[in-house]
């Protein structure tokens, strides 16, 4: 994952944009560059629907099943968004997405390129759908806990803030719970989430915990930005 809610030495690089409107921020973009193609029912259109009929039952047909197709598309988005192709990565999930919406790893995958753009609010939407659809990969966790952190801080209505945050918490100390991800980037993002929220003693303490599981520390800009709003506790 790309995610990051990564400090500079004044500001946290996530309060630089606003939270987009569900469905929201998509002008000029192809449709198969939003997520669930904008909620186009592209059975309505003669051409599409035969294409996609096409397209499934080809690839289907190739991998043994609509659900193995989808998840083969769902890595080779990821490919895409690790190269920091967000574009072709979006395409790619929207096929995955269309051999099997119950796959909740498509929903991570829309859900990391909004949150890349800036559309923090929406790309919760979708961390939550995922959560609603099916397992979401131990990996993911905490990026879901940062992006969950990102809406609350940039865009939530008051009244849903707090669950918001609630529910941050809970996904860390999951992603924390778990053997297959590394304790320090759990605790890396856990520290630089409550930095974002504002809260610099939790922060330092995740940087004390994070020097202690596992004797690492934070980047030095991260630290410094943190002095700078709160000096290290005795």
């Amino acid at each position: 994952m790309r995610i990051e809610l990564a400090t500079t030495i004044a500001v946290a690089v996530i309060g630089v944009a606003a939270c987009s409107t569900p469905g929201g921020g998509f002008a000029g973009k192809r449709i198969d560059e939003v997520p669930m193609y904008g909620g186009m029912d592209r059975s309505q259109a003669p051409d599409l629907r035969a294409a996609d009929e096409k397209f499934i039952a080809d690839v289907a047909a190739h991998y043994g099943s609509r659900d193995k197709a989808s998840a083969v598309w769902v890595e080779q988005g990821f490919v895409f968004y690790r190269q920091n192709n967000n574009a072709m990565a979006m395409r790619r999930f929207n096929q995955a997405w269309l051999l099997n919406p119950n796959n909740a790893e498509t929903y991570t995958g829309f859900a990391s390129v909004l949150f890349d753009e800036g559309k923090y609010c929406d790309a919760a939407s979708m961390t939550e759908r995922a959560f609603s659809v099916g397992r979401v990969q131990d990996g993911f966790l905490p990026d879901a806990a940062l992006i969950l952190v990102g809406c609350a801080m940039q865009g939530a209505a008051p009244d849903r803030k707090p669950a918001l945050l609630k529910r941050s918490e809970e996904v860390f100390s999951q992603a924390l719970a778990s053997s297959v991800v590394a304790k320090d980037y759990t605790l890396t993002n856990w520290a630089r989430a409550m930095y974002a929220r504002n809260d610099y003693s939790a922060a330092w303490a995740k940087v004390a915990e994070l020097r202690r599981v596992t004797g690492k520390d934070m980047s030095p800009e991260f630290l410094g930005g943190l002095s700078a709003k709160m000096p290290e506790p005795k």
